[in-house]
């Protein structure tokens, strides 16, 4: 709970600095005085986002420092932990629109420092009546009250509920994944055995080539040999026959004293025997016409294999190819595999289903037990209130599926005489909101109170005897966590134990604490607009002896 509260330029506060006591504290002072630059110093503290206009104008910076005592603060670093149950927690923002939070004495983000003020203030404004129009704001009241049970589940639930989420999602990107890859690899078992009966490896297309190019370039050597072995053996006149028929006509020249002739004759007859002789080995010993085409043929189709496989896949080489064929395997292997996980999945998620289902259905029969204890509470409350004319309640409202929080909301609802039940924004006035609010901070456990609890001018709209009882509730509350009202109404003032006022001098605002005559005074001044009133002191006396406040 807070202990000291020191205010540096907050709206028209320049200084102020406030030492809490007692249990059930009030804040007064006129319309205008400056009431609310202390609620936006509170909420500052308390975390709130700060703006420029929310600095004194005569001020370049703005700055609160709040001394509290508390508990240990669990999700803040060792560092930041009250010492001895003292918590010390400053904030600082300046025009240029820098601002800075410490906690005892250490530097921590915002959104540490308004964590570890959660279980230490709280402010409750006539805006917090519209809370009470919130379901979800209406379903956590009923959660905080529904005890270790209730949280459990609720615990239970939202764990199950986000396994079979994170589970469903998992089987989509599963099922995605597959379908992704058997779309892809649609071929791969075709390719796989295709590349296996080729033996292929990354050189084998252009080996291929070039052995295709050298038995075309064989082919082509063997037909030119034989065409001219055709020709040199033609018996219709083929060119030995040729060369026969001219030596015998050459044979007069060599028959005489010129040796020249018949030995150039010999030659040439040898010479083109041998060459036909060695035509005919060279036809003899080449691969046949029918084993060429066979050849031919076996390395066409391996080739035609392969770049069918190249343009169908979109693929440029045979490496590419092989490094589908090796991606494919594994592929293929996953989705094997991948089958089993999904089975596995989709049962995990249809028990998680179960369960999940199983424990919305606790989570809302535990939920009804607290709406019905809840609003008995409320209800007893408001009848200290005034209030005894009308019946609260909480309807536990389902919903069309299931949530990490339930599958229900929770609609406060107020039955007025001779009127059905209907949610309490549709039917409640102000006056009657304000104290439905108060009945429901009555009705938590200490555990969900804070160490401070801080109402601005709830109380505004009740007058005579409601504004009598919501003193008493008021007092009552403050037994189990320090209360700090802000309040118009001089019978709930004169109630506390701390009394605070108040005053605007020209430009700056003062907070003093009174007690005595001065109390008196500001009582009085409350009750009539004139302080100095014998009527209103007297009337300001009788009720702070009445009330206990003095």
């Amino acid at each position: 709970m807070i202990e000291e509260l020191e205010i540096h330029g907050i709206g028209g506060i320049r200084e102020a600095s406030l030492n809490f006591g007692g249990d059930f504290i009030v804040i007064t002072g006129e319309s205008g005085a400056g009431k609310s630059s202390l609620v936006r110093a509170l909420e500052f503290i308390a975390g709130r986002r700060a703006q420029l206009n929310h600095i004194h104008t005569l001020e370049e910076s703005c700055e609160v420092r709040a001394v509290m005592t508390s508990e240990p603060i669990p999700g803040i670093s060792e560092k930041c932990q009250p010492q001895e149950k003292m918590l010390i927690a400053r904030r600082t923002f300046a025009r240029s629109g820098k601002g800075k939070a410490t906690l005892q004495e250490q530097t921590v983000p915002l959104t540490i420092l308004a964590h570890a003020m959660e279980t230490n203030i709280v402010i409750q404004s006539q805006f917090a009546q519209l809370g009470l129009l919130d379901p979800l704001k209406q379903l956590e009241l009923v959660d905080s009250c529904g005890g270790e049970e209730l949280k459990r589940a609720l615990a239970e639930l939202e764990s199950a509920f986000t396994s079979a989420l994170s589970t469903e999602k998992e089987i989509f990107a599963l099922k995605k994944r597959r379908k992704e890859s058997e779309s892809r690899f649609d071929d791969a078992p075709s390719v796989i055995r295709q590349i296996k009966t080729l033996e292929l490896t990354e050189e084998s297309e252009a080996e291929w080539e070039k052995e295709l190019r050298e038995i075309e370039r064989n082919e082509a050597s063997q037909r030119s040999l034989r065409l001219i072995a055709e020709k040199m053996n033609n018996a219709e006149g083929g060119l030995l026959d040729q060369f026969e028929k001219i030596a015998k006509n050459l044979s007069g020249y060599a028959a005489g004293e010129d040796k020249r002739w018949h030995n150039a004759i010999e030659k040439t007859l040898s010479g083109a025997q041998e060459l036909s002789n060695l035509i005919a080995e060279a036809c003899r010993g080449g691969i046949s016409a029918e084993e060429t085409e066979e050849a031919k043929d076996r390395i066409e189709k391996k080739l035609g294999m392969l770049r069918k496989m190249k343009r169908t896949l979109n693929i440029q080489s045979a490496a590419a190819l092989i490094a589908y064929a090796k991606e494919a395997g594994q592929e293929l292997e996953w989705l094997s595999d991948s089958h089993k996980k999904l089975e596995e999945l989709e049962k995990r998620a249809q028990a998680l289903r179960r369960e999940t289902s199983r424990l919305a259905i606790e989570v809302r029969a535990l939920r009804k037990e607290s709406a019905k204890e809840l609003a008995a509470k409320v209800n007893g409350h408001l009848n200290g209130l005034g209030m005894e004319y009308a019946a609260f309640n909480i309807e536990i409202e389902p919903l069309d599926r299931v949530r990490s929080t339930g599958a229900e909301n929770a609609i406060f609802t107020l039955a007025l005489p001779d009127q059905k039940p209907l949610p309490v924004g549709k039917n409640a006035s102000g006056g009657e909101l304000s104290r439905i609010l108060i009945a429901l901070q009555l009705s938590v456990g200490d555990d969900k109170l804070p160490g401070t609890l801080v109402f601005d001018e709830v109380e505004a709209g009740l007058g005579g005897k409601t504004a009598l009882l919501a003193g008493c509730k008021l007092r009552q509350l403050a037994k189990r966590c320090r209360t700090v009202l802000i309040t118009h109404q001089a019978t709930i003032a004169a109630m506390a134990d701390q009394h605070f006022v108040v005053k605007r001098e020209g430009e700056n605002t003062e907070i003093t604490e009174v007690s005595g005559e001065a109390r008196e005074r500001e009582i009085a001044r409350m009750l009539s607009g004139d302080e100095s009133s014998y009527e209103a002191l007297e009337h300001a006396k009788a009720l702070l002896e009445n009330s206990g406040g003095e």
